[in-house]
């Protein structure tokens, strides 16, 4: 009676950051459309912050709770899973072209290699013991951080224009990066008032965080009760989770065929979630990487390897379809069951 309880717990929690983080977007969209934050450095990584909540008040929980299977899990292993989300896209854009071929953009080639520059910083910073001299916190872990915000700088810089001059033969990636937030606006808050918009963004914000101290304590105790490993659990059904307001919103770029968008914003939520870190060893008083396992290495290599598959078929651009699927994104499903599989 008690495991039903929490397994029902958990799927309501995942309910709430489901519903909770879509509004979340909506409400930074309609907020970005009057300010227009995303045109702005600054703005990014408020916006990138903000949309990036759920797996904030995981991680943070996990870290009072000094769960750091959860926390590792969750954001390296999660990097692997949320990759996997980009053939969800692909099946659903339902053209005869595959998602990376229409997408086409060089600018999503430097955001997926910021992907594979912090995990792999991540997993340097393992073996880096090195604190901050009267501090838990890892001198790798701000480094992480470093490499976040200087990536964040190329890629912002880059989308204003990069020192090429390339056809992508009949692409057709959608909107600007900068048009986006005044087109995807929830027909609810498209002619609301500000203080309606700020007050949605902070009922979204508080229920996220709820729900995400509930992901994180329910999640403990579900991999305890099944004996499955935390890291394992953390890295596949807890990001998982955490991914669905992504999954959501990117589902809504490709139906109105901002297919370059949707890429996008996965990458860019991959590559902000191993900055979190330095903020997890402050909170835990623990630096939190120096306690990965093998399991967390495999699940941060494999995010590595799936991203690579991604940038070079932004590259070579793969134009058929097999199963309303690119070859790319077969060889990433593929890869990630397998990997999985390997790991239990």
């Amino acid at each position: 009676m008690a495991t039903m309880i929490v397994l029902a717990e958990f799927i309501l929690f995942s309910i709430i950051v489901w519903v909770a983080g879509i509004w979340l977007v909506h409400s930074t969209d309609a907020i970005d459309s009057k300010y227009k934050l995303g045109s702005a450095f600054g703005g990014l990584l408020i916006l990138g912050v903000v949309t990036s909540l759920p797996e904030i008040a995981i991680v943070i929980t996990a870290a009072i709770q000094q769960h750091y299977d959860i926390i590792i899990g969750t954001l390296l292993g999660g990097i692997a899973i949320q990759t996997v989300v980009l053939a969800i896209f692909d099946y659903k854009n339902g053209t005869k072209h595959s998602l990376s071929f229409s997408a086409a953009s060089l600018t999503l080639v430097l955001e997926a290699s910021f992907v594979v520059l912090v995990t792999a910083g991540s997993l340097i910073a393992i073996k880096t013991p090195v604190l901050i001299p009267g501090t838990f916190i890892s001198l790798a872990s701000v480094g992480i951080v470093v490499l976040w915000l200087i990536g964040l700088w190329i890629v912002f810089k880059a989308r204003n224009g990069l020192p090429w001059k390339a056809e992508a033969i009949d692409a057709s990636p959608g909107r600007k990066h900068h048009e986006r937030r005044a087109v995807i606006n929830h027909p609810a808050l498209r002619s609301a008032n500000m203080p309606k918009i700020f007050g949605v963004l902070f009922v979204a914000s508080v229920a996220t965080l709820i729900a995400g101290y509930g992901l994180a304590t329910t999640g403990a105790e579900i991999s305890s009760i099944f004996h499955i490993n935390g890291a394992i659990f953390a890295a596949t059904f807890i990001a998982l989770v955490g991914a669905l307001p992504n999954i959501s919103t990117g589902l809504a770029s490709i139906k109105i065929k901002d297919y370059s968008l949707a890429m996008s914003d996965i990458f860019g939520g991959n590559a902000f979630m191993p900055a979190l870190f330095v903020i997890c060893d402050i909170i835990s008083g623990n630096a939190v990487l120096r306690n990965a396992t093998a399991t967390d290495i495999w699940f941060a290599a494999l995010g590595i390897l799936l991203t690579t598959v991604y940038i070079i078929s932004l590259i070579v651009r793969p134009k058929h379809v097999y199963a309303r699927l690119g070859i790319d994104s077969i060889f990433v499903v593929v890869l990630y069951f397998v990997g999985v599989l390997l790991i239990f």
